[in-house]
């Protein structure tokens, strides 16, 4: 006898043999029987679907998965749901025979039977959207459907009375609004800027000292300390170098310019302290702590030119008797009318020219914020010229992070911005 022969009866021996049957494991997704009634089904490949879906048994429900198949060529769909007749008395499984060990692993295979439908005649692209998200969606995407079902209006078959009244309406609320023309015209007519002369042909003409610092303001501003000493020793670098610059110059003085660079070093020290707290200031009787070596008229100017009085507190004073005591506070606005003033001061003391690298850090804002500042008073902001950064003995990396905020004549101002920026120290 030959090999062959041997080895088909080892097989015959086998098939014979007890078979032993064993459960499968279970599956996210087990075999699905798929069955349609008087058409061929054609080589396609189906994608399988689960959601829950409840049944009674009696006491309460229980939730178990549904399955559902999909498949689609370019003319039909075919859609496999579950008939609960069939799923009532039925259960189909199928089972995974294994020579070697001679077992049968038997699967629960849910049993779907195909319907067929032909691409475009039931459903739009935007129904089946909805239809698929009523079956699989969340509940919160489903209310959101069932909430747009149920406020849509069908405007087809509106009355067009009722859509011409409608329309009428909206056209006479709506006809006193300002445009966008007239909305940007507006922002820029209430930006918070000093006195300013439009039709000025100079730079020194469009802004004066007397519109910003008032007579009473600048006749209380002593600098006989930085001439005496020779030294300037403010928390501003920016305020630093050029007073140092003016003291040293022997040819002649520069008392007005070191007047204004003494008003921004109180200016910029009232900016970071409000900063600080938040557009929050202590009572004008406490301001003296805060700015240091700053005459009460500088302050005073301070509080009524960019703060605002909030609701009052009622406080016990020394003498026992109650009074009321006025908060303070910078408003962003008023936050903004700061780094405006602060601007156009250091432009009247580096002639229109400045190089605002310093100040950035100084004031503790973002570049493009203080750039903007400067672009809202009338300023372009360019690059330093290779002139400029050699005489300052800087290298090309080194000027690159200097930028110039430089007075154009004729005076212009940028265009409203679309979105208003968030202000320095509000985030």
């Amino acid at each position: 006898m030959t090999s062959d022969k041997k080895r088909k009866r080892n097989n015959t021996s086998a098939l014979t043999s007890d078979v032993t049957l064993i459960n499968g494991e279970s599956v996210e997704f087990p075999p699905i029987v798929a069955s349609t009634v008087g058409v061929t089904l054609p080589p396609l490949p189906f994608k399988p679907y689960t959601r829950p879906a409840a049944f009674d048994t009696g006491k309460k429900k229980r939730a178990r998965p549904e399955y559902l198949l999909h498949g689609a060529n370019a003319r039909l769909d075919y859609e496999g749901h579950e008939v609960a007749e069939d799923s009532q008395y039925h259960q189909y499984y199928i089972g995974i025979f294994d020579p070697e060990t001679n077992t049968v692993e038997l699967h629960i295979a849910p049993k779907r039977d195909l319907e067929v439908q032909e691409k475009g005649t039931e459903f739009t692209y935007a129904e089946s959207r909805v239809a698929l998200g009523k079956a699989f969606g969340t509940r919160k995407a489903q209310s959101a459907l069932t909430s747009r079902e149920i406020n849509k209006i069908d405007v087809a078959g509106m009355d067009k009375s009722v859509s011409t009244a409608i329309v009428s309406r909206v056209e006479e609320n709506t006809k006193d609004m300002p445009t966008t023309e007239e909305l940007g015209r507006n922002i820029q007519d209430e930006r918070p800027l000093p006195k300013y002369n439009a039709a000025a042909t100079k730079a020194e003409e469009i802004y004066l000292r007397e519109d910003i610092i008032s007579e009473e303001e600048w006749d209380s501003i002593w600098i006989s300390d930085w001439v005496k000493n020779g030294v300037v020793n403010t928390k501003f670098t920016h305020v630093n170098k050029r007073a140092m610059a003016l003291l040293q110059d022997s040819v002649q003085r520069h008392t007005r310019e070191l007047k204004i660079l003494k008003y921004i070093a109180s200016l910029m020290d009232f900016f970071v302290a409000q900063q600080k707290m938040r557009g929050k200031l202590v009572p004008l009787t406490k301001a003296r702590g805060m700015l240091l070596g700053t005459s009460p008229v500088v302050i005073e100017g301070f509080y009524s030119k960019f703060a605002e009085i909030t609701s009052g507190q009622t406080v016990k004073g020394e003498d026992g008797k109650v009074k009321d005591s006025d908060r303070y506070a910078v408003s962003p606005r008023l936050e903004q009318k700061i780094l405006y003033y602060i601007a156009i001061l250091c432009l009247m003391v580096d002639h229109y020219d400045v190089d605002i690298f310093d100040l950035k850090h100084d004031l503790g804002i973002l570049p493009r914020e203080l750039a903007q500042a400067f672009k809202e008073v009338g300023c372009s902001i360019k690059d330093l010229s290779k002139i400029q950064y050699t005489t300052m003995k800087m290298t090309k990396a080194e000027a690159a992070q200097h930028k110039r905020a430089i007075i154009k004549i004729p005076l212009e101002f940028p265009p409203p911005p679309k979105k208003r920026t968030v202000t320095a120290g509000r985030r």
